[in-house]
Protein backbone atom coordinates (compact mmCIF):
# COMPACT_ATOMS: atom_id res chain seq x y z
CA UNK A 1 0.00 0.00 0.00
CA UNK A 2 1.29 3.42 -0.97
CA UNK A 3 2.66 5.39 2.00
CA UNK A 4 4.90 7.76 0.06
CA UNK A 5 6.24 8.44 -3.40
CA UNK A 6 9.94 8.64 -4.20
CA UNK A 7 10.64 11.14 -6.96
CA UNK A 8 13.15 10.08 -9.64
CA UNK A 9 14.74 13.44 -10.44
CA UNK A 10 17.98 15.35 -9.98
CA UNK A 11 16.09 18.64 -10.32
CA UNK A 12 15.53 20.08 -6.84
CA UNK A 13 13.12 22.80 -8.06
CA UNK A 14 10.92 20.26 -9.86
CA UNK A 15 11.03 17.98 -6.82
CA UNK A 16 9.91 20.75 -4.49
CA UNK A 17 6.97 21.61 -6.75
CA UNK A 18 5.87 17.99 -7.01
CA UNK A 19 6.20 17.53 -3.23
CA UNK A 20 3.94 20.55 -2.70
CA UNK A 21 1.28 19.32 -5.12
CA UNK A 22 1.29 15.82 -3.68
CA UNK A 23 1.07 17.17 -0.13
CA UNK A 24 -2.11 19.04 -1.06
CA UNK A 25 -3.46 15.75 -2.41
CA UNK A 26 -2.59 13.89 0.79
CA UNK A 27 0.55 12.03 -0.25
CA UNK A 28 4.05 12.36 1.20
CA UNK A 29 6.86 12.54 -1.36
CA UNK A 30 10.64 12.67 -1.10
CA UNK A 31 13.49 12.73 -3.60
CA UNK A 32 15.40 9.52 -4.23
CA UNK A 33 18.57 11.37 -3.16
CA UNK A 34 17.22 11.28 0.39
CA UNK A 35 17.66 7.50 0.24
CA UNK A 36 20.56 6.98 -2.18
CA UNK A 37 23.49 8.90 -3.57
CA UNK A 38 22.85 10.88 -6.74
CA UNK A 39 23.14 9.01 -10.02
CA UNK A 40 23.33 10.06 -13.67
CA UNK A 41 20.15 9.12 -15.53
CA UNK A 42 20.31 7.69 -19.07
CA UNK A 43 20.09 10.21 -21.91
CA UNK A 44 16.56 11.27 -22.76
CA UNK A 45 14.86 10.89 -26.12
CA UNK A 46 14.04 13.94 -28.22
CA UNK A 47 10.53 12.84 -29.16
CA UNK A 48 8.92 10.72 -26.40
CA UNK A 49 8.16 12.29 -23.04
CA UNK A 50 6.43 9.19 -21.72
CA UNK A 51 9.48 7.07 -22.47
CA UNK A 52 11.75 9.61 -20.78
CA UNK A 53 9.64 9.38 -17.62
CA UNK A 54 9.52 5.57 -17.77
CA UNK A 55 13.30 5.29 -18.03
CA UNK A 56 13.83 7.55 -15.02
CA UNK A 57 11.25 5.66 -12.97
CA UNK A 58 12.67 2.26 -13.95
CA UNK A 59 16.21 3.37 -13.16
CA UNK A 60 15.28 4.32 -9.59
CA UNK A 61 12.95 1.33 -9.20
CA UNK A 62 15.93 -0.94 -9.77
CA UNK A 63 17.85 0.88 -7.02
CA UNK A 64 14.92 1.19 -4.56
CA UNK A 65 12.65 -1.75 -5.44
CA UNK A 66 10.53 -1.55 -2.28
CA UNK A 67 9.38 2.02 -2.94
CA UNK A 68 6.71 3.58 -5.12
CA UNK A 69 8.72 5.55 -7.68
CA UNK A 70 7.39 8.63 -9.48
CA UNK A 71 9.09 10.20 -12.50
CA UNK A 72 7.96 12.97 -14.79
CA UNK A 73 8.93 14.62 -18.03
CA UNK A 74 7.57 18.10 -18.68
CA UNK A 75 7.79 20.52 -21.60
CA UNK A 76 6.44 23.70 -23.15
CA UNK A 77 4.45 23.51 -26.38
CA UNK A 78 3.68 26.53 -28.58
CA UNK A 79 2.03 25.26 -31.80
CA UNK A 80 2.70 28.50 -33.72
CA UNK A 81 6.46 27.89 -33.46
CA UNK A 82 6.84 24.09 -33.71
CA UNK A 83 10.61 24.28 -34.25
CA UNK A 84 10.99 25.51 -30.68
CA UNK A 85 10.48 23.86 -27.30
CA UNK A 86 8.48 20.62 -27.15
CA UNK A 87 10.22 17.56 -25.74
CA UNK A 88 13.60 19.30 -25.90
CA UNK A 89 12.47 22.47 -24.09
CA UNK A 90 15.07 22.34 -21.32
CA UNK A 91 17.83 21.36 -23.72
CA UNK A 92 16.97 24.39 -25.86
CA UNK A 93 17.29 26.65 -22.83
CA UNK A 94 20.60 25.06 -21.91
CA UNK A 95 21.92 25.37 -25.47
CA UNK A 96 21.35 29.12 -25.27
CA UNK A 97 22.98 29.23 -21.82
CA UNK A 98 19.93 30.90 -20.30
CA UNK A 99 20.26 31.60 -16.60
CA UNK A 100 17.27 32.05 -14.33
CA UNK A 101 13.56 32.53 -14.84
CA UNK A 102 13.78 36.07 -16.22
CA UNK A 103 16.15 35.10 -19.05
CA UNK A 104 14.15 32.01 -19.92
CA UNK A 105 10.83 33.84 -20.01
CA UNK A 106 12.29 36.68 -22.10
CA UNK A 107 13.68 34.14 -24.57
CA UNK A 108 10.34 32.33 -24.89
CA UNK A 109 8.45 35.56 -25.55
CA UNK A 110 11.04 36.69 -28.10
CA UNK A 111 10.50 33.59 -30.25
CA UNK A 112 6.80 34.27 -30.86
CA UNK A 113 5.98 36.94 -33.47
CA UNK A 114 3.62 39.65 -32.23
CA UNK A 115 0.83 38.63 -34.59
CA UNK A 116 1.14 34.87 -33.99
CA UNK A 117 -1.45 32.62 -32.37
CA UNK A 118 -0.56 32.58 -28.66
CA UNK A 119 -1.99 29.12 -27.95
CA UNK A 120 0.46 27.36 -25.61
CA UNK A 121 0.55 24.84 -22.79
CA UNK A 122 2.82 22.99 -20.42
CA UNK A 123 2.56 19.20 -20.52
CA UNK A 124 3.56 16.69 -17.86
CA UNK A 125 3.89 12.94 -18.36
CA UNK A 126 3.93 11.04 -15.05
CA UNK A 127 4.98 7.43 -14.48
CA UNK A 128 4.69 5.53 -11.21
CA UNK A 129 6.22 2.09 -10.72
CA UNK A 130 4.98 0.13 -7.71
CA UNK A 131 7.12 -2.27 -5.64
CA UNK A 132 5.56 -5.14 -7.60
CA UNK A 133 6.70 -3.54 -10.86
CA UNK A 134 3.26 -2.41 -12.03
CA UNK A 135 3.42 0.79 -14.07
CA UNK A 136 0.91 3.64 -14.03
CA UNK A 137 0.88 6.56 -16.48
CA UNK A 138 -0.84 9.94 -16.69
CA UNK A 139 -0.52 12.93 -18.97
CA UNK A 140 -1.92 16.40 -18.35
CA UNK A 141 -1.68 19.97 -19.60
CA UNK A 142 -1.70 23.30 -17.82
CA UNK A 143 -2.25 26.68 -19.46
CA UNK A 144 -4.02 27.57 -22.69
CA UNK A 145 -2.26 30.70 -23.98
CA UNK A 146 1.03 32.55 -23.61
CA UNK A 147 0.91 35.86 -21.72
CA UNK A 148 2.45 38.92 -23.37
CA UNK A 149 4.66 39.46 -20.32
CA UNK A 150 5.51 37.48 -17.16
CA UNK A 151 2.88 37.73 -14.42
CA UNK A 152 2.97 36.46 -10.86
CA UNK A 153 6.66 36.54 -10.06
CA UNK A 154 7.29 32.88 -9.24
CA UNK A 155 7.81 29.43 -10.74
CA UNK A 156 9.46 30.32 -14.05
CA UNK A 157 7.34 29.38 -17.06
CA UNK A 158 4.25 29.44 -14.82
CA UNK A 159 4.53 33.24 -15.11
CA UNK A 160 3.74 32.97 -18.85
CA UNK A 161 1.00 30.32 -18.86
CA UNK A 162 -2.49 31.83 -18.85
CA UNK A 163 -5.07 29.32 -17.61
CA UNK A 164 -8.79 28.85 -18.17
CA UNK A 165 -9.56 31.38 -15.40
CA UNK A 166 -7.55 34.17 -17.06
CA UNK A 167 -4.75 34.09 -14.48
CA UNK A 168 -1.28 32.73 -15.07
CA UNK A 169 -0.30 29.61 -13.15
CA UNK A 170 2.05 31.80 -11.17
CA UNK A 171 -0.82 34.05 -10.06
CA UNK A 172 -2.87 31.14 -8.67
CA UNK A 173 -2.17 30.28 -5.04
CA UNK A 174 -2.10 26.82 -3.56
CA UNK A 175 -4.09 24.70 -3.13
CA UNK A 176 -6.16 25.91 -6.11
CA UNK A 177 -3.11 25.81 -8.40
CA UNK A 178 -3.04 22.01 -8.17
CA UNK A 179 -6.19 21.92 -10.31
CA UNK A 180 -4.73 24.13 -13.08
CA UNK A 181 -1.05 23.15 -13.25
CA UNK A 182 0.18 20.41 -15.58
CA UNK A 183 1.98 18.55 -12.80
CA UNK A 184 -0.92 19.05 -10.39
CA UNK A 185 -3.39 17.60 -12.87
CA UNK A 186 -1.07 14.71 -13.74
CA UNK A 187 -0.69 13.97 -10.03
CA UNK A 188 -4.46 13.93 -9.52
CA UNK A 189 -4.91 11.54 -12.44
CA UNK A 190 -2.22 9.09 -11.39
CA UNK A 191 -3.41 9.02 -7.78
CA UNK A 192 -6.91 8.21 -9.04
CA UNK A 193 -5.42 5.24 -10.91
CA UNK A 194 -3.52 4.08 -7.84
CA UNK A 195 -6.68 4.33 -5.75
CA UNK A 196 -8.73 2.41 -8.30
CA UNK A 197 -6.07 -0.32 -8.32
CA UNK A 198 -6.16 -0.61 -4.53
CA UNK A 199 -2.63 0.76 -4.17
CA UNK A 200 -3.71 3.89 -2.26
CA UNK A 201 -6.58 4.81 0.03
Amino acid sequence: MLKRLVIASNNSHKTAEMVDYLAVLGVEAINYRDLHEQIAFPDETTDDMAQNARVKAQTIHEILPDEYILADDSALFVPAIPDHFGVTTMREFQAHQLRGDAEINAYVLAQLPDDADRTAYLQADFVVISPTGKTYFSQARGGITLATEPRGGRNGLDELMVTENGMTLSEIDMPERVHYAHRGRAAIMILQQLKAAGEWQ
